[in-house]
């Protein structure tokens, strides 16, 4: 038997083809603007007006996050088309910038050249790690998860990630 989100937030099933659950798609589309817009995951998550699911209707930031980085609301894998591919990659850049350690500004000048050279990471979520991201939830979520199974998957998936860390010169 099929969970309530095995089909991604904003989706439904009509005559065997994904088709758009106009409410669902709506809250959506907010998501992203919302966040855009500067809002933070956990403040978009307590304003969410509609459930996530019958079982689970209170919001949390996590599930937020998975909306902003499920790449099938940009129509991908034969989903219909929710949000644009613009704000689909402008929500992954500030989620980038948000995530993306700096050292702290100095006041030595010193310090100030050593900082013009200095080298900061940024990471951008492949297609391979949504997906291997989206299975660890789906473990998680279930009635009776394989801890085993979920402890490997995130082992890989945190490998897959740091493979991915590029170095950026300031």
């Amino acid at each position: 038997m099929l969970k309530n989100r095995s089909i991604p937030f904003g989706y439904c099933m009509v005559n065997g083809k994904y088709a758009l659950n106009a409410v669902e798609a709506e809250a959506v589309r907010k998501i992203f603007e919302e966040y855009i817009n500067g809002k933070s995951l956990k403040t978009i998550a307590s304003e969410m007006q509609i459930p996530y699911n019958s079982s689970k209707p209170a919001w949390n930031k996590n599930m937020v996050c998975r909306v902003i980085e499920n790449a099938k609301y940009i129509g991908e894998g034969g989903y219909p088309q929710i949000v644009s591919t613009e704000d689909f990659e402008q929500a992954a850049h500030i989620k980038a910038e948000r995530n993306t350690y700096r050292k702290p500004d100095s006041q030595d000048e010193s310090e100030q050249t050593n900082r013009t050279e200095s080298q900061i990471t940024e990471y951008v979520p492949t297609e391979g790690i949504r997906r291997m991201t989206d299975r660890i939830n789906l473990l998680l979520e279930s009635d009776d998860p394989n801890k085993n199974a979920v402890e490997e998957l995130i082992i890989e998936l945190a490998q897959e990630k740091y493979s991915t860390i590029s170095e950026v010169r300031l």
